[in-house]
Protein backbone atom coordinates (compact mmCIF):
# COMPACT_ATOMS: atom_id res chain seq x y z
CA UNK A 1 0.00 0.00 0.00
CA UNK A 2 1.61 3.33 -0.93
CA UNK A 3 1.08 6.20 1.95
CA UNK A 4 -0.17 9.50 -0.12
CA UNK A 5 -2.33 11.42 3.08
CA UNK A 6 -0.31 13.84 4.89
CA UNK A 7 -3.03 12.78 7.72
CA UNK A 8 -1.55 9.27 7.78
CA UNK A 9 -0.49 8.19 11.42
CA UNK A 10 2.79 6.85 10.23
CA UNK A 11 3.58 9.52 8.12
CA UNK A 12 3.07 12.11 10.64
CA UNK A 13 5.12 10.02 13.57
CA UNK A 14 8.22 9.86 11.10
CA UNK A 15 7.82 13.22 9.92
CA UNK A 16 7.44 13.94 13.77
CA UNK A 17 11.46 12.83 13.91
CA UNK A 18 12.82 15.65 12.43
CA UNK A 19 12.42 17.23 15.76
CA UNK A 20 14.97 16.83 18.78
CA UNK A 21 12.05 16.36 20.73
CA UNK A 22 10.09 13.79 19.46
CA UNK A 23 13.72 11.85 18.77
CA UNK A 24 14.44 12.02 22.48
CA UNK A 25 10.42 10.83 23.34
CA UNK A 26 10.72 7.93 20.47
CA UNK A 27 14.39 7.20 21.81
CA UNK A 28 14.62 7.06 17.55
CA UNK A 29 16.65 9.06 14.92
CA UNK A 30 16.86 8.74 11.10
CA UNK A 31 19.64 7.80 8.40
CA UNK A 32 19.17 8.76 4.83
CA UNK A 33 22.23 7.07 3.34
CA UNK A 34 21.82 4.07 1.56
CA UNK A 35 25.52 2.61 2.11
CA UNK A 36 25.34 3.77 5.51
CA UNK A 37 22.09 1.71 6.54
CA UNK A 38 23.73 -1.21 4.63
CA UNK A 39 27.22 -0.96 6.70
CA UNK A 40 24.91 -0.48 9.82
CA UNK A 41 23.24 -4.00 9.16
CA UNK A 42 24.16 -5.39 12.49
CA UNK A 43 21.85 -3.24 14.40
CA UNK A 44 17.99 -3.30 13.96
CA UNK A 45 15.85 -1.03 11.89
CA UNK A 46 12.60 0.09 13.59
CA UNK A 47 11.25 1.48 10.11
CA UNK A 48 11.91 1.88 6.94
CA UNK A 49 10.27 4.82 5.17
CA UNK A 50 10.58 4.59 0.85
CA UNK A 51 9.84 6.95 -1.59
CA UNK A 52 7.10 5.12 -4.33
CA UNK A 53 9.80 5.65 -7.02
CA UNK A 54 12.56 3.74 -4.81
CA UNK A 55 10.40 1.24 -3.93
CA UNK A 56 9.40 0.59 -7.59
CA UNK A 57 12.74 0.60 -9.05
CA UNK A 58 13.84 -2.04 -6.34
CA UNK A 59 17.22 -0.45 -6.21
CA UNK A 60 16.96 -1.33 -2.15
CA UNK A 61 16.14 -4.63 -2.29
CA UNK A 62 19.06 -5.76 -0.88
CA UNK A 63 18.24 -3.57 2.17
CA UNK A 64 14.53 -4.79 2.13
CA UNK A 65 14.56 -8.17 1.53
CA UNK A 66 15.80 -9.05 5.02
CA UNK A 67 13.05 -7.03 6.82
CA UNK A 68 9.51 -7.92 8.09
CA UNK A 69 7.27 -6.05 5.78
CA UNK A 70 5.36 -4.55 8.80
CA UNK A 71 8.29 -2.11 9.74
CA UNK A 72 8.28 -1.19 5.38
CA UNK A 73 6.76 1.57 4.67
CA UNK A 74 6.26 3.34 0.77
CA UNK A 75 5.00 6.64 0.81
CA UNK A 76 4.14 9.04 -2.45
CA UNK A 77 7.06 10.87 -3.91
CA UNK A 78 4.94 14.15 -3.17
CA UNK A 79 5.21 13.64 0.78
CA UNK A 80 8.03 11.14 1.27
CA UNK A 81 9.77 14.60 0.62
CA UNK A 82 8.30 15.83 4.15
CA UNK A 83 10.16 13.14 5.57
CA UNK A 84 13.75 13.98 4.81
CA UNK A 85 16.37 16.42 6.01
CA UNK A 86 18.87 16.29 3.47
CA UNK A 87 17.70 18.57 0.73
CA UNK A 88 18.38 15.63 -1.94
CA UNK A 89 17.25 12.26 -0.82
CA UNK A 90 18.10 8.69 -2.88
CA UNK A 91 14.26 7.66 -1.87
CA UNK A 92 15.19 5.71 1.44
CA UNK A 93 15.48 6.37 5.19
CA UNK A 94 15.77 4.21 8.38
CA UNK A 95 15.23 4.67 11.52
CA UNK A 96 17.39 3.26 15.01
CA UNK A 97 16.73 3.13 17.92
CA UNK A 98 19.53 5.61 20.42
CA UNK A 99 23.24 4.07 20.49
CA UNK A 100 24.82 5.75 23.44
CA UNK A 101 25.28 4.18 26.76
CA UNK A 102 26.26 4.79 30.28
CA UNK A 103 29.88 5.03 31.25
CA UNK A 104 31.19 2.19 32.42
CA UNK A 105 35.01 2.41 31.53
CA UNK A 106 37.98 2.29 33.96
CA UNK A 107 40.73 2.58 31.65
CA UNK A 108 41.47 4.00 27.95
CA UNK A 109 42.23 7.77 26.44
CA UNK A 110 38.96 10.10 25.60
CA UNK A 111 37.43 13.05 24.51
CA UNK A 112 34.51 14.91 26.37
CA UNK A 113 32.81 17.46 24.09
CA UNK A 114 32.12 20.88 26.27
CA UNK A 115 29.40 22.62 25.20
CA UNK A 116 29.81 22.16 20.79
CA UNK A 117 27.07 23.39 19.00
CA UNK A 118 27.64 22.71 15.28
CA UNK A 119 25.89 19.49 14.52
CA UNK A 120 28.33 19.28 11.40
CA UNK A 121 31.92 19.25 14.02
CA UNK A 122 29.83 16.83 16.55
CA UNK A 123 29.86 13.99 13.23
CA UNK A 124 33.11 14.71 11.60
CA UNK A 125 34.84 14.46 15.39
CA UNK A 126 32.73 11.19 15.39
CA UNK A 127 34.03 9.88 12.41
CA UNK A 128 37.81 11.29 13.29
CA UNK A 129 37.54 9.52 16.53
CA UNK A 130 36.14 6.07 14.45
CA UNK A 131 39.05 6.17 12.12
CA UNK A 132 41.77 7.14 14.65
CA UNK A 133 41.06 4.16 17.11
CA UNK A 134 39.58 6.47 20.08
CA UNK A 135 38.67 4.76 22.80
CA UNK A 136 34.97 6.76 22.70
CA UNK A 137 34.01 10.16 22.68
CA UNK A 138 32.00 12.14 25.85
CA UNK A 139 29.27 14.42 25.05
CA UNK A 140 27.91 17.30 27.20
CA UNK A 141 24.48 18.14 27.94
CA UNK A 142 24.92 21.32 26.47
CA UNK A 143 26.36 20.16 23.32
CA UNK A 144 24.15 19.51 20.02
CA UNK A 145 21.74 16.27 19.00
CA UNK A 146 23.62 13.47 18.48
CA UNK A 147 20.75 12.51 16.82
CA UNK A 148 20.58 15.57 14.53
CA UNK A 149 20.15 14.55 10.96
CA UNK A 150 23.31 16.19 10.15
CA UNK A 151 25.30 15.30 12.92
CA UNK A 152 24.54 11.34 11.66
CA UNK A 153 25.16 12.64 8.20
CA UNK A 154 28.22 13.76 9.06
CA UNK A 155 29.22 10.93 11.18
CA UNK A 156 28.57 8.15 7.97
CA UNK A 157 28.90 4.72 9.58
CA UNK A 158 31.25 5.64 12.64
CA UNK A 159 27.81 6.58 15.24
CA UNK A 160 27.36 2.76 14.84
CA UNK A 161 30.91 1.99 15.84
CA UNK A 162 32.08 4.43 18.12
CA UNK A 163 31.45 4.05 22.06
CA UNK A 164 29.47 7.09 22.68
CA UNK A 165 28.31 8.71 26.23
CA UNK A 166 26.73 11.15 28.06
CA UNK A 167 27.77 13.16 31.06
CA UNK A 168 27.35 16.28 32.82
CA UNK A 169 30.75 18.24 33.68
CA UNK A 170 30.19 17.32 37.26
CA UNK A 171 30.31 13.77 36.44
CA UNK A 172 33.32 13.81 34.46
CA UNK A 173 35.47 15.19 37.37
CA UNK A 174 34.03 12.56 39.82
CA UNK A 175 35.98 10.09 37.63
CA UNK A 176 39.25 8.51 38.27
CA UNK A 177 40.35 9.68 35.08
CA UNK A 178 42.99 12.67 34.25
CA UNK A 179 41.19 16.06 32.92
CA UNK A 180 43.43 17.75 30.26
CA UNK A 181 41.83 20.98 28.69
CA UNK A 182 42.97 22.61 25.68
CA UNK A 183 44.29 25.84 26.06
CA UNK A 184 46.43 28.54 24.41
CA UNK A 185 48.44 29.72 27.67
CA UNK A 186 50.19 28.02 29.97
CA UNK A 187 49.77 24.72 28.23
CA UNK A 188 51.23 21.78 26.56
CA UNK A 189 52.15 21.41 22.60
CA UNK A 190 50.20 18.16 21.68
CA UNK A 191 53.74 17.09 19.85
CA UNK A 192 55.26 16.93 23.21
CA UNK A 193 52.36 16.30 25.87
CA UNK A 194 53.17 12.85 27.24
CA UNK A 195 49.63 11.03 26.59
CA UNK A 196 48.45 8.56 29.26
CA UNK A 197 45.93 6.17 29.90
CA UNK A 198 42.81 7.77 31.34
CA UNK A 199 43.36 10.62 29.66
CA UNK A 200 40.40 12.32 28.84
CA UNK A 201 41.20 15.67 26.25
CA UNK A 202 38.22 18.29 26.77
CA UNK A 203 37.45 20.07 23.69
CA UNK A 204 35.29 23.24 24.23
CA UNK A 205 32.56 25.54 22.27
CA UNK A 206 33.50 26.75 19.06
CA UNK A 207 32.98 30.61 20.18
CA UNK A 208 34.15 30.30 23.87
CA UNK A 209 36.29 27.28 24.46
CA UNK A 210 36.31 25.15 27.10
CA UNK A 211 34.31 25.94 30.90
CA UNK A 212 35.68 27.96 33.32
CA UNK A 213 33.99 24.68 35.52
CA UNK A 214 36.82 22.00 33.69
CA UNK A 215 39.46 24.55 33.40
CA UNK A 216 39.32 24.61 37.06
CA UNK A 217 39.28 21.11 37.30
CA UNK A 218 42.03 20.01 34.87
CA UNK A 219 45.16 18.24 35.73
CA UNK A 220 46.94 19.47 32.64
CA UNK A 221 46.39 21.68 29.41
CA UNK A 222 47.40 21.41 25.75
CA UNK A 223 47.64 23.43 22.96
CA UNK A 224 48.17 22.45 18.82
CA UNK A 225 50.85 24.54 17.61
CA UNK A 226 49.87 26.36 14.55
CA UNK A 227 51.11 29.12 12.27
CA UNK A 228 50.73 32.71 13.69
CA UNK A 229 49.12 34.08 10.46
CA UNK A 230 45.93 31.56 11.73
CA UNK A 231 43.65 32.44 14.44
CA UNK A 232 42.49 28.95 15.44
CA UNK A 233 41.40 25.67 14.17
CA UNK A 234 37.72 24.39 13.53
CA UNK A 235 36.65 22.14 16.51
CA UNK A 236 36.58 19.37 14.05
CA UNK A 237 40.17 19.98 12.67
CA UNK A 238 41.41 20.34 16.25
CA UNK A 239 39.87 17.23 17.54
CA UNK A 240 40.85 14.89 14.89
CA UNK A 241 44.66 16.63 15.62
CA UNK A 242 44.67 15.78 19.58
CA UNK A 243 43.22 12.39 18.59
CA UNK A 244 46.09 11.53 16.21
CA UNK A 245 48.35 12.66 19.05
CA UNK A 246 46.73 10.86 21.63
CA UNK A 247 46.63 7.55 19.90
CA UNK A 248 49.82 7.39 17.76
Amino acid sequence: MIITSKNNNTYKFLKGLLEKKHRQENKLFMVEKPVVIEEAEGFEIKYLALSESAYSSNKFENIIKNLDQDKIFVFSDNIFKNLCDAVTSPGIIAYYSYLHRDFDRTSGKFLYLDDIREPGNLGGIIRSADALGLDGLIISPESCDLYNPKTVRSSMSSIFRLSIYFMSREDLVDLDFNIIATSLENSTSTRDYDFKDKDIVVIGNEAKGVSDFLMSHAKGFLNIPISPKVDSLNANVAASIIIYEMMK
